[in-house]
């Protein structure tokens, strides 16, 4: 991890959010809406930024509504709306990030299994610096006795993943910069103490089996209105970059989430991927065929 990357987790690491919930429904083989965060067909509200009951560490005043959503990658998915050339600035509605051509592109294929998770700004602070996550065992964030209390916990264990999105640096705006895998224990993911590798580098790859697409504030070269991004559950069992550790096993346990920095300070949330009978209709019984390819 750069020193750039270290030292966000350092500054922003003390404050951190929780909403544990299962999708109500899961999508197979539906168009999503992906373009940024301009419309959300398809995804399911998970809460605002200061639900009550899911905080886990700090404070902040921003406001924000989290979005979700699960879905089998059909082969007529696109990516919606319009991108923004490189470097220029917001319009609201526009949106930077991959390309829309990227989709399937390498690590992606047709029928893969998809994790989304958006982020819609609703007051006037703005964030620039993401970091998503996922907690494999769902063992490594407690959440706080209540909303504003300081006693939760946030650690990274061998299995997680976490991956970095800077909107303010060009030419990459929006797209995942790094994406990082966690091969031992970290408590607070402090950087110095290491255990992760970073096996596609710090720039945006293709290879990677994360995206993202973020629109900026009109006029903003840097600040995002909301952001959507995506793990592709199959990407990483297939290969993540060829490390064998990463993988992790994928249940009503794992969690995916969210860190996002900025203006005043940071907020952090976490759900559930979809309970039981919601992983049937994504395939995960199909695992271990999964495993067995790699």
């Amino acid at each position: 991890m750069s020193a750039l990357i270290r030292s966000k987790f350092a500054l922003f690491g003390g404050l951190f959010v929780a909403a544990v919930a299962a999708l109500p429904s899961v999508a197979s083989a539906q168009v999503i809406d992906i373009n940024g965060g301009t419309s959300w067909g398809g995804w399911s509200s998970m809460g605002s930024s200061q639900t009550a009951g899911s905080w886990v560490l700090g404070s902040t005043t921003r406001t924000f509504n989290i979005y979700q959503s699960a879905f089998v990658l059909s082969a007529s998915q696109t990516v919606g709306g319009s991108r923004l050339a490189d470097g220029a600035a917001g319009n609201g509605t526009g949106y930077t990030g991959d390309g829309a051509a990227s989709l399937f592109g390498s690590s992606w294929q047709a029928g893969d299994r998809i994790i989304g998770i958006g982020i819609q700004y609703t007051g006037t602070t703005r964030a620039n610096q993401f970091f998503f996550h996922r907690d494999a065992g769902g063992n490594n964030i407690q959440a706080a006795s209540s909303f504003g209390a300081g006693d939760g916990v946030l650690s990274f264990n061998a299995g997680d993943t976490s991956s970095y999105i800077d909107a303010s640096f060009n030419p990459y705006r929006g797209q995942v910069r790094q994406y990082s895998i966690w091969n031992g224990f970290s408590q607070n993911g402090s950087p110095g103490e290491g255990n992760f590798t970073t096996p596609y580098g710090t720039v945006p790859s293709l290879a990677m089996p994360t995206r993202s697409f973020t629109v900026l504030d009109a006029g903003s070269t840097t600040a995002s209105k909301s952001i959507q991004f995506f793990t592709n559950i199959d990407a990483i069992l297939r290969a993540n970059g060829g490390a064998t550790f990463g993988d992790g096993d994928f249940g009503a346990a794992t969690r995916f989430g969210f860190y996002e920095a900025g203006a005043s300070g940071a907020t952090q949330h976490v759900f559930a991927i979809p309970a039981p009978g919601a992983l049937a209709l994504l395939g995960l019984a199909g695992l271990a065929g999964a495993r067995r390819r790699r």
